[in-house]
């Protein structure tokens, strides 16, 4: 048989099939599945690692190895705060600066061996101008040593969930330091607590400041320069030779609050990429208010006798959810009580609804009443027909009768003239 009798129209058909069938699963398998589970899918930067978390349910919502141990850098100072904020009762307080706190240390400005400067200060420099002898210094305030710091930096690491995360500095120089190592992930978590503290969530957002070293004013500026979009709010910059420049971002745009963060971007890229995971969050997703318990859900009508009494019902709480935007939304098992009857009390539950989420149930809402309907009271009116006084009538009526005589005649009379 030749080659050519191969190619029979039958042949061709099949072929045409399979080839068809082939372009499906690929669809299927590699296409599809980008739109079912947003967090796969690709956008393009240059971080080795990253990740974005919902600020307020801690819902990932895209990673990109974020279980990876890379170095954090200046990123490490996160912890650092944190753990200083929330044992040092009063950060007023002043501290000096030991001669192995002093130095430039690969920091804009050095602290010299007797510095004097506050608690709070140290924290600015460390935050706003990543200064990493100041790490050092709040560390042997606090615990006579950066090493025995360190281990409360660790301990609380573990207590918040960051497992992978394993602290060698303060500071995260990482030279001499092989095993200063931290994920995406972690780092998103350790963020998302810190930014729970006032103390902390105020200084990170500070775009320029000063500090008093030995009664001198010095000015400090953010290492962040994405703190000039207005919907940036912190957290901190990082940059080490091994670990690349990296960042972790909290910001709140059309209702969105999101932990980003970027681990080892390419040089001049870091804020190009967390700028792109951004605009991606904020364009697939979204807080929707799919229930509100100040709208009326449906108004019912409740029999009285012969008669009907409408009933407006109201979902007892709001549900506001996070949502991406090929979510299918859907209110299910809408059941009412049909056997409701006057009076009806103010927050009575009248029926309920249930709310799916991709065929998922995520919350059932009670419907109730919020006003009171009394039953109505049944009047009766009684009126009494007074008899008429047929002498009262008579003495109206001849007057009456006897003008309209009187009035004919006069038109009569009249006439003739």
């Amino acid at each position: 048989m030749s080659i050519r009798k191969l190619y029979t129209q039958p042949a061709l058909i099949l072929i045409k099939f399979f080839i068809f069938l082939i372009l499906t699963l690929i669809i299927c398998f590699t296409i599809a599945p980008k739109h079912l589970n947003a967090s796969n899918e690709f956008i393009d930067i240059t971080a080795e690692a990253a990740i974005i978390m919902e600020y307020d349910s801690g819902k990932i919502l895209w990673e990109k190895n974020s279980n990876e141990k890379l170095y954090p850098a200046s990123t490490t100072k996160i912890m650092t705060s944190i753990v200083a904020i929330e044992n040092i009762a009063n950060l007023n307080e002043i501290a000096e600066i030991s001669k192995n706190a002093s130095g430039t240390n690969s920091s804009f400005f050095p602290f010299k061996k007797g510095d004097k400067i506050s608690i709070m200060d140290l924290l600015k420099a460390a935050l706003i101008n990543s200064n990493n002898n100041a790490t050092i210094a709040i560390a042997e305030y606090m615990s006579g040593s950066e090493k025995e710091f360190v281990e409360l930096m660790n301990e609380k690491a573990k207590e918040i969930g960051a497992f992978d995360t394993f602290f060698q500095n303060t500071n995260g120089l990482d030279t001499n330091y092989p095993e200063h190592k931290t994920t995406a992930r972690d780092l998103a978590i350790i963020a998302k607590y810190c930014m729970n503290n006032e103390i902390f969530k105020n200084i990170i957002s500070i775009k320029n400041d000063y500090i008093i070293i030995n009664d001198e004013k010095v000015d400090i500026f953010n290492t962040n320069i994405l703190l000039f979009f207005d919907y940036i709010k912190g957290i901190k910059t990082g940059f080490t030779k091994n670990a690349g420049h990296c960042l972790v971002l909290y910001s709140e745009r059309q209702g969105l609050k999101l932990i980003t963060v970027v681990l080892k971007s390419e040089e001049n890229k870091r804020a190009e990429d967390i700028l792109k995971l951004i605009d991606w969050a904020n364009d697939n997703y979204s807080n929707m208010n799919i229930v509100d318990s100040d709208k009326i859900f449906k108004t019912i009508k409740i029999r009285n006798g012969s008669s009907e009494v409408s009933l407006d019902l109201y979902p007892q709480t709001s549900l506001t959810q996070l949502v991406n935007i090929d979510d299918k939304i859907e209110i299910k098992n809408e059941t009412l009580n049909n056997d409701l009857i006057l009076p009806i009390a103010k927050g009575q539950e009248a029926g309920k609804i249930s709310v799916y989420i991709n065929n998922e149930n995520v919350k059932d809402v009670k419907l109730i009443s919020k006003n009171a309907i009394d039953k109505p009271i049944i009047t009766q009116s009684i009126t009494f027909e007074k008899k008429q006084n047929p002498k009262k009538v008579l003495i109206f009526l001849l007057p009456f009768y006897f003008l309209i005589f009187i009035f004919i005649i006069i038109k009569n009379l009249f006439i003739k003239g």
